[in-house]
């Protein structure tokens, strides 16, 4: 069999950060009991007329202008028909023919380094449908409407992707600058941006694409990237023993690793698209794209190529783009201490986590960027050790607390008599332990350390603990 290789195209549907569905006033919260946030319109009862959500079209619109998509000024709705048990129209409104945005292209990194340009055919707006969720132990379906009339914008690259690798590093970028715009919120656990990956094989150097698979409703990074590998795998099995690739609609089964077939695929879709007669065109001012133009924040680039200059590895400030608000949280505690390795050592180990176990943005977190600056510095004037803030930071984060006013008991002992007086006093108490490191036994220092941590109920900095114990073991001091 000749040589093959893997050609990779995205389907992304990113949920738009609105407080209301894209035709009526429901509320897109995520959560609520089911069946409470609808209406007439967002479940399809007759008579009912939808109206256009202007917030979804400006978001719609920003996402393309920072994806460098050409903004159609007029732009149409259409039905889409095709039976789904959770889409109670019976059709869902979409666009076809011209959507909001065409065209656009991101930049990614491939696997060897090099810089690859990934094009997009198109970005439309569409409303999501609602939810079945299958109780196998009474046989039953049972449907829930509150994300029904969810806007969604669809963003669908052009098949140039080459392997898992491109795919999920596409994915992040994208992921990263549509919540840095505002566009959506990205929660992927709550299903706001998720993709359909779709994968064929060719011939080394062909021009003509093989027969493809979509893996539908992916929302991990790992899960993208196990199910192409595990799909291009198969794929190459199927050709290698001469059968033929099926164009079909494919589930990944995340317990098992691998992909299963849902409902084989006709070779075109026919969704009898008409334009829907309830909505007239969507249209995009000359004012409103230069608003739209001036609210566009630095692409991530060029903030990386700040962070960087400002001492940050380019890990680091890849880790602050890739968190909502974090590059912004991370100027302001800058603005109260001005160490951005010491301001961005202390986000990436206590107050980054902290956010993300707590599901929150870093605005949203009672311990603002002063406080945090407060904690770099007093991590870094050694008044407070790594041990002790271990400790605190939970306190600090759910409370509030600024670290400087919650010192007394806390601050790492700065007097070496003092915590001389800890080590003699864990010496004398522990004989044995210190007669065996007497005789060689360096291991046991670890011990005798841990123990002057604990009498000085974390306050004693281990370093220096180490040192003064050693320099009392030998009769140095």
């Amino acid at each position: 069999m000749e040589p093959m290789e893997p050609v990779i195209g995205l389907e992304i549907h990113a949920q738009l950060n609105t407080r209301t569905k894209l035709f009526c006033s429901c509320a897109t919260d995520f959560g609520a009991q089911p069946n409470t946030n609808i209406c007439e319109i967002c479940t399809g009862q007759p008579g009912a007329l939808p109206r256009m959500n202007k917030r979804a079209l400006e978001l719609a619109a920003k996402a393309g202008l920072a994806l460098g998509s050409h903004v159609n000024q007029v732009s149409l709705f259409s039905r889409k028909n095709y039976f789904y048990p959770d889409l109670p129209n019976g059709f869902q409104t979409s666009q076809l023919d011209p959507p909001i945005c065409q065209g656009g292209e991101l930049a990614i990194t491939t696997a060897s380094g090099a810089q690859k340009i990934v094009h997009l055919n198109r970005i439309h707006l569409e409303d999501d449908a609602g939810k079945c969720i299958h109780d196998e132990k009474r046989g039953i379906s049972l449907i829930d409407l509150n994300r029904a009339g969810t806007p969604l914008i669809e963003i669908v690259t052009e098949p140039e992707l080459s392997g898992s690798f491109e795919a999920v590093g596409f994915l992040k970028k994208l992921h990263s600058l549509l919540v840095r715009l505002g566009v959506t919120k990205g929660r992927m656990e709550e299903g706001e941006f998720r993709c359909d990956v779709n994968i064929s094989l060719k011939p080394v150097g062909s021009a003509v694409l093989g027969v493809r698979g979509e893996i539908k409703n992916l929302n991990s990074f790992k899960f993208v990237g196990q199910a192409i590998d595990y799909e291009i795998q198969r794929q190459t099995a199927l050709y290698e023993r001469g059968q033929k690739v099926l164009q079909e609609t494919l589930h990944f089964d995340s317990a098992k690793g691998q992909t299963r077939s849902l409902r084989s695929k006709e070779e075109a879709h026919d969704y009898r698209y008409f334009p829907q007669p309830d909505l007239p065109p969507v249209q995009v001012s000359d004012e409103l794209l230069e608003r739209l133009k001036g609210e566009l924040p630095d692409p991530p680039e060029k903030i990386l190529d700040r962070l960087v200059s400002l001492g940050l590895r380019p890990e680091n400030g890849r880790l602050l783009l890739e968190r909502t608000d974090a590059v912004e949280y991370f100027d302001r505690a800058l603005g109260f201490y001005n160490e951005p390795v010491k301001v961005f050592s202390v986000m990436e180990e206590f107050f980054l986590p902290a956010c993300h176990k707590e599901n929150i943005g870093p605005f949203e977190s009672l311990f603002g960027p002063e406080k945090l600056a407060s904690l770099a510095k007093l991590m870094a004037d050694g008044i407070l050790g790594r041990r002790k803030v271990q400790e605190l930071f939970s306190d600090f984060f759910t409370k509030g607390l600024d670290p400087q006013k919650e010192l007394a008991g806390h601050a790492q002992i700065k007097d070496d008599g003092e915590l001389m007086g800890i080590i003699k006093e864990v010496v004398s108490s522990h004989p044995k332990e210190s007669e065996k490191y007497k005789k060689g036994e360096k291991k046991i220092l670890s011990f005798l350390v841990g123990l002057v941590m604990k009498q000085s109920q974390g306050r004693a900095e281990p370093k220096k603990a180490s040192e003064l114990l050693k320099d009392y073991l030998t009769g140095k001091a």
